[in-house]
């Protein structure tokens, strides 16, 4: 019998965290520990909702295909002949073995391994070689319509490649919309990766959601963020930085008042706009829930996809897109290595923690640790003036849970 939120998590939970922020209490720490309450959001969240799969320069031309996994399960993501981005689970219609066992450029049909059955990039079973003892199986013929490769909903979003297993979620444009109003002029077809890399660190997915707020930056960003007044006006409590949490998104962005801060400048051309605009404007910090991020600038775009591994394990896998003209070469190089160094530290090192995500994540498997102890339970509150996207999110988690 599959366990409900109340009983993982105690009745009076939903209650608690549904009062105004000013009185209301976060989620309980088994929500972070719990084994079963990772498991129902596997089975019910993820699922209903747009999630980060891959970079759309892993499939950057028709015939490139890489493997992913989604909630355990085992998909292939795929441009088509006809440059149609697709997804379809990594399994053979035969004998359910996984097909795509690694990344592949150039190719014109997906074969199993174990039996040479093969569909084309479509998803259409195109051969079942000595099925029956003939090279084409012409005395048992395999009903081809009935054993296509089965296929996943996806979409393309700000470079990312999204999947709804579900199949029910909005169009992800839809999903996505509050985000547009930032990111709506910048091309990212026209991006390159510069950089990647994959960390994985012991903390649960919604500590990175939970992190959307500034409050924690002069101390955690120390050298970045210096003061206290680059992040609010100290005499009237204004704050420099909007919080804005709506529908699927949580996004950070500047807001008008905020006075311009050290100049950290990038030798990079801008990114590339939409209609031909060189000079694309907008930008700031997103979160496409559930576990999706994305930061953008003029110069630099960087997306995260966030996949949970285990109630205190979470893979981040990171990349640095460009203008296509920068993305590469000597040239910009130097642009590049500021890009990275900022986000990463000099030394790419999880562990020294010398970037910006190194610093976060850090802080939550400080988080993460804490939640095991008896006291974490009646520690989680929540402050009106900078923490309002951290009680949305706990929000929009049991509404998509419960």
């Amino acid at each position: 019998m599959t366990r409900t939120f109340d009983d993982i998590l105690g009745k009076d939970s939903i209650a608690n965290l549904q009062q105004p922020i000013e009185t209301a209490i976060g989620l309980p720490a088994s929500a972070y520990t719990s084994q079963d309450f990772f498991d129902l959001e596997q089975e019910r969240l993820f699922p209903r909702t747009w999630v980060g799969a891959a970079f759309v320069d892993d499939v950057a031309n028709p015939g490139d295909a890489v493997p992913v996994t989604v909630t355990g399960l085992p998909l292939i993501i795929v441009r088509d002949k006809k440059d149609v981005v697709r997804a379809f689970h990594n399994v053979c219609r035969h004998r359910a073995t996984i097909i795509l066992e690694k990344p592949e450029q150039g190719l014109s049909n997906l074969s199993c391994p174990y039996h040479a059955w093969a569909w084309d990039l479509e998803g259409n079973l195109r051969a079942t070689p000595y099925f029956d003892g003939t090279p084409n199986s012409e005395n048992f013929t395999v009903d081809k319509k009935e054993n296509g490769l089965v296929p996943v909903r996806c979409g393309v979003y700000s470079g990312v490649v999204f999947v709804n297993l579900e199949g029910n979620a909005l169009p992800i444009e839809d999903y996505a919309a509050p985000i547009e109003k930032y990111f709506g002029d910048y091309d990212f077809d026209a991006m390159k990766i510069g950089h990647r890399v994959t960390w994985e660190y012991d903390a649960n997915w919604k500590l990175v959601p939970e992190n959307w707020e500034v409050y924690h930056h002069i101390w955690v960003h120390e050298g970045i963020f210096e003061k206290m007044s680059d992040e609010l006006n100290i005499q009237t409590g204004e704050l420099y930085t909007q919080m804005l949490a709506e529908d699927n998104t949580l996004t950070l962005t500047a807001a008008e008042s905020r006075p311009a801060r050290r100049n950290r400048k990038m030798e990079l051309p801008s990114l590339p706009g939409r209609d031909g605009n060189k000079e694309p404007a907008g930008g700031g910090t997103c979160v496409l829930l559930p576990s999706t991020t994305m930061t953008l600038s003029g110069k630099a775009y960087a997306p995260v996809i966030y996949t949970p591994i285990a109630p205190g394990r979470t893979r981040a896998t990171m990349a640095f897109l460009f203008a296509p003209e920068a993305a590469e070469g000597e040239e910009f190089e130097a642009g590049r290595e500021q890009v990275a160094d900022l986000f990463l530290g000099k030394t790419r090192k999880f562990e020294d923690r010398a970037g910006i995500r190194s610093q976060d994540l850090n802080c939550m498997q400080l988080q993460q640790r804490a939640r095991h102890s008896p006291a974490a339970d009646a520690s989680v509150q929540f402050s009106p003036t900078w923490e309002t996207n951290v009680h949305y999110f706990q929000n929009w988690v049991v509404n998509n849970v419960a």
